[in-house]
């Protein structure tokens, strides 16, 4: 009863936010709903670049079995009653997308998820807040030119077709996120002097395989592409899911301010963020139960 009057209001409050949140204007490659090019298994793919994004869904398994392919640590249990692979891709596009496209190969999974830290484009957003990606680019990916980068498309292996450089999980799935944002009860977190209550929204995720970056690529992540939050490896995974025909989702909490050397300020405030990530991931994974499944 509880949970279908959580339902009902997270309903309402989905109407309410697709009618009052900005829209990016440039368009964007939407995955699938149900997986295309395969026959998915009951399996969800959790991701994480890094090992300090991962306890949380290792501590969340029904009795997890480590395991490792090709040199890949991964973990396999199930959580909240879904059979799950938790596995760490390593940092950046290259290594994203070959330890994604591996794991698709093998399981088959119905949806993949990945959960992690970013650096804050948005000035607003503060440690810990979190933002599901509604779109993701590739903010390396053209000509850098004296006045920065030139952006084109991507040239793929089918003849050289060319894919916009934009991806987006499918609506079926952010639909299913913004029920979880509406019943999610956010915890406090403490960082930078501060206490406060962690936010969670939709938002725009720029990648690439750049970790600091300069003020005026800063400026350009904001204009151009309205971003949020700016790590190594969400739009190169959205990449391959959109090529391959694999539902995705990305969950993405800030942690230090995007700078030209943000070493120092990611080992102190990193870790908070990948908790943040984590936790919210676990109660979104409540609502993806049928996620990418086909009709029967």
């Amino acid at each position: 009863m509880i949970r279908a009057c959580l339902r009902t209001v997270a309903c309402a409050f989905v109407l309410l936010c697709t009618a009052v949140l900005p829209v990016t204007s440039v368009s964007a490659n939407q995955g699938p709903p149900i997986a295309a090019n395969y026959e998915a298994s009951d399996t969800v793919l959790i991701l994480g670049a890094v090992p300090q994004e991962i306890p949380p869904f290792v501590e969340a398994m029904a009795a997890p079995e480590q395991k490792m392919m090709w040199g890949i640590p991964y973990w396999e249990g199930e959580i909240a009653g879904q059979r799950a692979i938790v596995a760490i891709t390593g940092i950046g596009k290259t290594y994203t997308a070959s330890t994604a496209t591996l794991f698709i190969t093998q399981f088959s999974p119905r949806l993949v998820l990945m959960s992690g830290t970013g650096a804050r484009v948005n000035s607003e957003l503060r440690t810990g807040d979190v933002i599901v990606a509604t779109t993701m680019y590739e903010h390396d990916y053209g000509s850098l030119t004296r006045e920065d980068m030139v952006y084109r498309p991507f040239n793929g292996p089918n003849n050289g077709a060319e894919l916009e450089n934009g991806f987006s999980p499918p609506t079926s799935l952010l639909a299913l996120a913004e029920e979880a944002i509406a019943t999610y009860d956010a915890p406090q977190v403490t960082a930078n002097n501060a206490t406060y209550q962690i936010a969670v929204r939709r938002g725009v995720v720029s990648s690439s395989d750049l970790f600091g970056v300069t003020e005026q690529r800063i400026e350009n992540l904001r204009s151009r592409f309205n971003t949020d939050i700016m790590e190594m490896e969400s739009a190169p995974l959205a990449h391959i899911c959109v090529t391959l025909g694999v539902p995705c989702i990305v969950v993405r909490a800030g942690s230090n301010v995007a700078q030209e050397a943000p070493n120092d300020d990611y080992l102190r405030l990193g870790p908070i963020a990948a908790r943040q990530a984590a936790l919210f991931s676990l109660h979104l994974l409540t609502y993806l139960e049928d996620a990418g499944k086909a009709a029967p």
